[in-house]
């Protein structure tokens, strides 16, 4: 017996996509139902097409029971304990009635959003063929009905498709359970990392994309678009689980800025929504250019009168938000220094972040910034400046008097005149008093 269908089918004329049966098997999310599915599939292979109706027709029903078992235990969904307890009160009123076979099909499609309405005409079908081979009735041939080897290939890949290759979380209303979970671990986990390992193992990994779309827009409404109590309480986590989004699922998230495109650029200009926004682009500025124009000018409005940091969002290249920074001491920022020197590492410009680090630096404005600065910008890098950027760094600091004056100075600079005596014994430090100040016995110019 050959258990393979990979067939293009084609049914009058009608063409099908590829659809494969022993492929469809392996994506068959609950192991019981697989290896029940795989009687069915026995049972069509050598030909027993009535039997393998009336089979497949008791493990879809089986299986919807698993899928409403998993979402009252793992999820806590309220409509899927209510539909279970249903059920359980009418096995026990009448334990060989089956009319809760007849309706689970319609409560899932009303009740839990499981199905499409093509999906539940496919699926009465299916129910309609299982009764009929099930009790067959005689034809004015006196034959027993029996669906033809097409008919049942057809209910089969409908059953897989519809139900049982589906995760439980299909459901677009299971969207309520999530955001309730996450609201109950807010205080428990706190960190992204924490966040985005629970929730990826909880629900992401098994959250069809059409629902992790609806998922999406849901989440981009509370952080963005409503202003409540309870969506700034949530605001921290709703950041963290839409960049875990982001961070495994791109592209499905850059489907939802296409699709969704009027919706994200409907700007509301409350204060903590805006700043949800503005953090939001920091962290991912690529998405500014899916905003439409006007709102792309509106958020560069905004960004305009909120603190300086968010300036970054407007630059594409992070090569030409140093340049802005170095410009003038006035430009000049710390706050993005994280997202500054893992960018200039992620696009091979090294370079340009050391000058980054030697004009902060040299834009010193008090002693204890001068100290600070260098601790921060210099001493863990100066070893990978190039001998230029060191030439930079003492001129710069020698006309800042809060570099050379203050009481660590001549402990700092020692690090770099020997850094550059290292690249060049004989180097002329001349008009670099100040920054040599105190370790002139280190130049051998200005000893012999």
């Amino acid at each position: 017996m050959i258990l393979c269908d990979r067939l293009h089918h084609k049914f009058k004329g009608e063409e099908m996509s590829y659809f494969s049966i022993d492929e469809s098997i392996e994506n068959i999310k609950n192991l019981y139902t697989k290896e029940l599915f795989k009687e069915v599939y026995s049972s069509y292979a050598m030909g027993n097409y009535r039997s393998a109706t009336v089979m497949l027709w008791s493990v879809v029903v089986t299986d919807l029971v698993h899928k409403l078992k998993e979402l009252d235990s793992v999820y806590s969904d309220p409509k899927a304990k209510q539909i279970l307890q249903y059920i359980q009160a009418e096995q026990k009123k009448d334990p060989k009635s089956s009319k809760w076979e007849s309706e689970i099909i319609d409560k899932f499609y009303k009740e839990i959003n499981f199905f499409e309405t093509f999906e539940v005409a496919n699926l009465e079908h299916l129910q309609k063929m299982r009764h009929v081979s099930a009790h067959p009735v005689i034809t004015s041939t006196d034959l027993l009905h029996s669906p033809t080897k097409e008919t049942v290939y057809s209910l089969i890949r409908n059953a897989l498709e519809s139900v049982l290759t589906k995760e439980a979380l299909f459901s677009s209303k299971i969207i309520d359970v999530v955001l309730k979970d996450l609201n109950t671990i807010r205080d428990t986990l706190v960190s992204y990392d924490q966040r985005d390992r629970y929730f990826s193992h909880k629900f992401l990994s098994k959250m069809p994309n059409a629902v992790l779309l609806k998922f999406l827009k849901t989440l981009w409404k509370f952080l963005f678009r409503v202003n409540n109590p309870e969506t700034i309480l949530n605001k921290d986590i709703n950041l963290d689980i839409l960049n875990s989004i982001i961070n495994r699922k791109e592209q499905i998230f850059i489907d939802f800025l296409n699709k969704e495109k009027d919706f994200i650029s409907d700007i509301q200009l409350e204060d903590n929504l805006k700043e949800n926004l503005l953090h939001f682009l920091l962290n991912n500025r690529w998405c500014f250019e899916y905003f439409s124009e006007n709102s792309i000018q509106t958020i560069t409005t905004i960004i305009e009168t909120s603190d300086s940091k968010f300036q970054l969002i407007k630059f594409k290249r992070i090569i030409d938000y140093i340049d802005f920074l170095i410009r003038s001491s006035n430009n000049y920022s710390l706050s993005n220094f994280n997202i500054i020197e893992d960018e200039a590492e992620e696009y091979s410009c090294k370079d340009k972040f050391y000058d980054y680090c030697i004009e902060g630096y040299s834009f010193a404005r008090s002693f204890d910034s001068a100290d600070d600065r260098f601790d921060k910008l210099i001493r863990p890098y100066f070893q990978n400046f190039s001998f230029q950027q060191l030439k930079n760094l003492a001129s710069k600091a020698n006309q800042n008097s809060q570099c050379y004056d203050r009481g660590r100075a001549k402990r700092d600079h020692k690090l770099i005149i020997e850094k550059i005596l290292e690249n060049d014994p004989t180097y002329d430090f001349t008009g670099l008093d100040g920054f040599m100040d105190g370790n002139e016995s280190l130049i051998p110019s200005l000893t012999d």
